[in-house]
């Protein structure tokens, strides 16, 4: 579960203020680091990470010789609680800047200001995870509005398919239905595709539709689809099974 760079960028306006940014030293600056991660690795999904593997990217030239543009204070791995992110894993770093400033940089995301208190970071961490939790529960009503529409179609195509003999396949995408309608045995078939958003529109008109192709299927005219895939016996559903 990934968010989107401007998610990212609104938490950090919103929770970065930059009014009274803090001035540190390099040794203030590990003690607000430590303080920091006190507060946050007791939050299930927040983890430290010593060995971070991106502090290259805060560093000056390419030259061994240049002092680091900014000094990695810390590094936070924010993960799902109890789940890692293997794929999408979001950083967390708190970063110091020659000018003796911390800023934070989110998911590649900057913060648009300094700190001003280490409590922003905190609620900034709060807020990423409050927008998960509520990215999570969006994605989980989706998932299940389709669910629902996705078995709507199929008993309707299982009603038609049984009381009109004919076999059929199907494929579920993210936003459609592909129906597959065999018309012979010899590998014949054609596709009617189903878009979720209009299914309730389309499925009163499907028997009509499934009926006027394949009579016109049985006067001798062939039909070529653009279809990729060829379906094995596996692959259909038999009218005689229903």
């Amino acid at each position: 579960m990934s968010i989107a760079s401007r998610s990212l960028q609104k938490l950090l306006r919103e929770n970065i203020s930059g009014e009274k940014p803090l001035s540190v030293d390099p040794e203030q600056s590990r003690e607000l680091a430590e303080d920091l991660l006190a507060l946050l690795e007791p939050l299930a999904g927040a983890k430290r990470n010593n060995n971070c593997h991106h502090y290259s990217r805060f560093r000056g030239g390419s030259n061994t010789d240049q002092p680091p543009s900014n000094d990695l204070c810390c590094c936070i791995l924010l993960e799902e609680p109890g789940d890692r992110w293997y794929r999408n894993e979001t950083h967390l770093h708190l970063l110091r800047s020659p000018e003796q400033q911390l800023w934070v940089d989110l998911g590649y995301e900057r913060s648009p200001a300094p700190v001003s208190d280490i409590s922003e970071v905190v609620a900034l961490v709060h807020a990423f995870f409050h927008r998960v939790d509520r990215q999570k529960a969006q994605a989980a009503k989706r998932q299940k509005q389709k669910d629902l529409k996705v078995q709507a179609i199929l008993a309707q195509v299982r009603k038609i398919a049984k009381e009109d003999r004919f076999d059929f396949a199907t494929e579920v995408d993210t936003v459609k239905l592909k129906l597959i309608i065999r018309l012979s045995e010899d590998g014949d078939y054609f596709a009617i595709l189903i878009p979720f958003s209009q299914f309730k529109d389309v499925l009163p008109k499907l028997r009509t539709a499934i009926r006027a192709l394949r009579e016109t299927y049985d006067t001798g005219v062939r039909f070529k689809t653009n279809l990729k895939r060829g379906y094995g016996r596996s692959n259909w559903i038999r009218h005689e099974d229903l």
